[in-house]
């Protein structure tokens, strides 16, 4: 039943009352935002976000935009006005157009308890974007809306339910409509409550970020400026000391121990002399450049050089990282040192003296300044030889000898006779020995006693006196008295060192021994080859010794490289080739430079050592191609092949690559032939050299298990020919 026309009336005036106290509510809280900017008059121009941001962009040089029309800018003063109005009261302005809507809606709809859970919405959509409060004024504002239509035509909402239950379905709606509105709400300023924390809390980190930010930024400021510094002190260490020691220093690797090394010992004869004869500038220039060329001696042959004294050096070998062949390295420095003063015709002789034995090593001085040093009776020692060595020469102690005598020319030094006379004595007495040998005779017997004992070897006198006496027994009693007059009162040749008790027997050092010389082991062709190929190829023969120095194995490369070449030529490879196999084989172990002392000292007892150092020994092969290059040396891809297959075997038991047969190459073959034989019959510290045929037969059962060319092998049989 429809309601009375008065009665709808006074229902209008509630709606309009209830929309009029939305309206004061709204003017209540305060002006919009667009009503709080700056005042714009008619004459000023407004811009769109693009023309800001083109503006933005353009550069400064651009000209100034023309002015817009004035109509045109009214009419975007008052576009711009009401979308800041829409802006600011959008979550409003979308409540009261959706409660109208509805309204509208219900107003033209009868069953109007279907649409009741619509009115959800603009509560859910308050209590979203707005706080619990205006959720639930929306949601009783709705709840209003309802009741009004109720009351004004309750018929509407249901024809089977009286007015007491309809109105109990709306209490109960409406009680969960608020309620919605108040949860929805509170859930909504929980949410804006942890987002304002979480927006604190990622301002506070972005805070702390950019403050580790700048602290990290000083930090590599700082890191940057220890780098620059620790580089400088480093450069200072490595100009001013060893840069093997200065490493230790700086890793902290540096001990103080008791070590054998070798010293050596050099001196500028009557230096002195000459500088009072010579302008400053000009002495000092020439000391410069002498050092400037032997300083780079002295390094590649793993020296320390421990002090300049002025017209003198003092070095050090086995220090600070030891080796087993310290003394080696050490006269073979002293050698080249003198061999490059004759080259370069310097105003001064040198004397050079060396002595090997144990000493202290370690860093020595005050706490302001300390130098790495070796103290002992080596020191002194080598001193002393020093300044009783002739010009130009270099003189080594015993022990230094026993060493170096099977790889170096050596001459005693005999205390009250030249060495013109001593000479004489050794020569004579080379000749009675040979004579002895062929035809022996105790006259002959006898005078090589009486040599030995002039020159002051007792105990070869005593020797050559027993064997006289084993060839003529009746010489008994004249040999006897000879024997203990000998003893007794025979002159000691020694020679006497300041500082030593005793006299001691000093050798002058007279120059490599040439290992092609050996007639029992290098076949006369061999030998001719080396001769004449090393005329047509330049042998870079200072750094082979240092590499050979480290293994005890001087004129490896040498008797490898005249076989290499000999054998090349039996095979009938041509002149090109022949000459690359010489080449290879004088450079295959050159790659050695690059490995560790210790390592090289152990080369003997390969197959005991554990599989990361085999590894390492066998990287010599790849590394000969680098150091080559390094050095500067002549080099070919024909004897780099070589080099680099020299240790391959046909069954492919070698290494790098384990090539096998047909893989490997003729040259690579011939020199893996060559370097067997030289390590067979050459001289090691630990097992006895094999004589050529029994290296040969040696050479021929690795030919028949299939590890080495049997071609080559009888090839090699027919170069060895002559001396087998």
């Amino acid at each position: 039943m429809r309601p009375p026309a008065p009665e709808r009336t006074s229902r209008s005036g509630v709606l309009t009352s209830g929309l009029y106290i939305w309206y004061r509510r709204m003017l209540l809280a305060g002006p919009p935002a667009w009503a709080l900017r700056p005042p714009q008059t008619a004459d000023m121009v407004y811009r769109t976000p693009a023309m800001d941001a083109e503006s933005s962009s353009a550069p400064a040089s651009a000209p100034a935009a023309v002015p817009l029309p004035r109509e045109e800018g009214l009419l975007r003063a008052f576009s711009k006005g009401w979308r800041a109005l829409l802006l600011d009261h959008f979550e409003g302005l979308f409540v009261v157009v959706t409660l109208l809507l509805l309204g509208g809606i219900l107003f033209f709809v009868n069953q109007k308890l279907s649409l009741l859970n619509l009115y959800f919405l603009p509560v859910l959509v308050a209590g979203m974007y707005m706080d619990a409060r205006r959720a639930v004024l929306g949601g009783m504002l709705a709840v209003a809306w309802v009741a009004f239509f109720a009351v004004i035509r309750p018929g509407s909402f249901s024809q089977d339910m009286d007015s007491t239950g309809l109105y109990l379905h709306l209490l109960s709606w409406g009680s969960l409509l608020i309620l919605t509105g108040a949860i929805t709400g509170r859930m909504n300023e929980k949410l804006r409550e942890r987002w304002k924390t979480a927006a604190a809390a990622l301002e506070e980190t972005n805070k702390l970020r950019d403050d580790l930010a700048r602290l990290n930024s000083r930090l590599e400021e700082k890191n940057l400026t220890l780098e620059v510094t620790k580089a400088k002190v480093e450069a200072v260490l490595y100009a001013s000391m060893d840069p093997h020691v200065a490493k230790l220093i700086i890793e902290r690797r540096l001990r103080n121990e008791k070590r054998a090394v070798s010293v050596l010992f050099a001196d500028l004869a009557e230096f002195t002399r000459r500088t009072e004869e010579s302008a400053p500038e000009s002495v000092i220039e020439d000391l410069n450049r002498l050092y400037g060329e032997v300083e780079p001696v002295v390094t590649r042959f793993r020296g320390h050089v421990d002090k300049y004294l002025g017209d003198g050096l003092m070095v050090e070998f086995g220090v600070p990282l030891p080796t087993d062949h310290h003394a080696l390295m050490a006269v073979l420095s002293a050698v080249t040192i003198q061999k490059r003063m004759a080259e370069r015709r310097y105003p001064w002789k040198m004397r050079v003296g060396v002595a090997s034995g144990p000493a202290l090593i370690g860093l020595v001085g005050s706490e302001n300044r300390k130098n790495f040093t070796a103290i002992g009776d080596p020191v002194n020692l080598a001193a002393r030889l020093q300044s009783l060595c002739p010009h130009g020469s270099v003189c080594i102690d015993e022990t230094t000898h026993e060493a170096v005598k099977r790889f170096f020319k050596t001459r005693r030094m005999r205390d009250g006779m030249t060495a013109e006379e001593a000479s004489q004595l050794e020569a004579r007495l080379e000749l009675v020995t040979d004579a002895l040998d062929g035809a022996p005779t105790a006259r002959m017997a006898l005078e090589a006693a009486d040599i030995a004992s002039r020159l002051g070897d007792m105990a070869a006198a005593v020797k050559w006196h027993r064997r006289a006496l084993e060839l003529d027994p009746t010489l008994r009693q004249p040999i006897e008295r000879a024997i203990a007059a000998a003893l007794l009162t025979g002159p000691d040749r020694d020679v006497a060192v300041k500082g030593k008790r005793d006299r001691q027997a000093v050798y002058e050092v007279l120059g490599l021994k040439d290992p092609l010389e050996d007639p029992s082991r290098i076949p006369p062709a061999a030998a001719e080859t080396f001769r004449r190929l090393s005329k047509e190829v330049w042998l870079a023969e200072e750094q082979i010794l240092s590499v050979e120095a480290a293994t005890g194995s001087l004129g490896h490369a040498s008797v490898v490289a005249a076989v290499s070449g000999a054998l090349a030529a039996l095979a009938g490879l041509g002149d090109r080739s022949v000459k690359e196999c010489f080449t290879g084989g004088y450079l295959h172990d050159i790659g050695k430079r690059s490995l560790p002392d210790f390592l090289l000292a152990r080369e003997d007892s390969f197959e005991r050592l554990p599989p990361a150092d085999q590894a390492i020994v066998r990287s010599h092969v790849k590394e000969a191609e680098r150091v080559i290059g390094e050095w500067g040396l002549p080099r070919s891809a024909e004897s780099l092949e070589a080099i680099l297959q020299h240790h391959e075997r046909l069954d492919g038991s070698g290494y790098p690559a384990g090539l096998k047969d047909k893989q490997i190459g003729v040259p690579g073959r011939i020199l893996a032939l060559a370097d067997s034989y030289d390590e067979l019959t050459s001289w090691h510290p630990h097992r006895e050299a094999l004589t050529a045929r029994a290296a040969l037969s040696e050479l021929r059962r690795e030919a028949e298990d299939g590890r080495l060319d049997g071609p080559l092998v009888e090839r090699l049989a027919v170069l060895l020919a002559p001396i087998v």
